[in-house]
Order: structure tokens, then sequence, then C-alpha cells
């Protein structure tokens, strides 16, 4: 994991860079700004991967339980949900902070 760390951080490159495919579905984004706390997004989401935080309206997403089929950027009417080209998950803790998007 030092090595994708390295990565992450842009102190090493892949070789040969891997492209992603256009609309490829990676790492979730979240925009908490714009996100109006609605709950559409847990209530499509077939793993549970979203948590509602309710004393700031806001979601906490854990990637190692999405599966990714973007379900949750598609019902969102505020667009603050996006898939990113970002791949490099791996962890061996679950509940790492790159494993947690809020």
């Amino acid at each position: 994991t030092g090595f994708f760390k390295a990565v992450q951080e842009g102190k090493a490159e892949l070789i040969p860079p891997v492209e992603t495919p256009e609309n490829f579905r990676g790492k979730i984004t979240y925009d908490r700004e714009t996100c109006i706390g609605c709950k559409l997004c847990l209530k499509v989401c077939p793993t549970d991967a979203i948590e509602y935080k309710e004393e700031v309206k806001k979601i906490k997403i854990y990637l190692s339980r999405c599966c990714y089929c973007a379900q949750c950027n598609d019902v969102c009417p505020a667009n603050c949900l996006k898939m990113s080209n970002e791949f490099l998950l791996a962890d061996a803790d679950k509940y790492a902070k790159d494993l947690i998007v809020e």
C-alpha cells in the first residue's frame, strides 16, 4: 500500500499510465455544500453504503460497502454526487480515511 499511497500523493506514478474508459465508475466524490439532505441516495443504495448524519443533514459514504452502481449519482437532485476516475482504493482497513467520503 506504500506505493499506492505515493501515487495518490503524486510522489510516484504508474508506468505505463493506466487510463480509465469513458464513463468509468470510480471513487464517489461528494460536494457537501451542494447537498440538500434529501436522503434519496440512501433510499436507492443497494448496499447501505450511505449513512445520514442527522446533526448536520449531510451524508457519509463507506466505499468498502459501495458496489459502484452509481444509482446515488443518478437520483441526486442537487448533483452533488459524481463518479471519479480514481480506482486505487485497496486498504486492509475498511474504515480507512481514504475509504470514507464525507
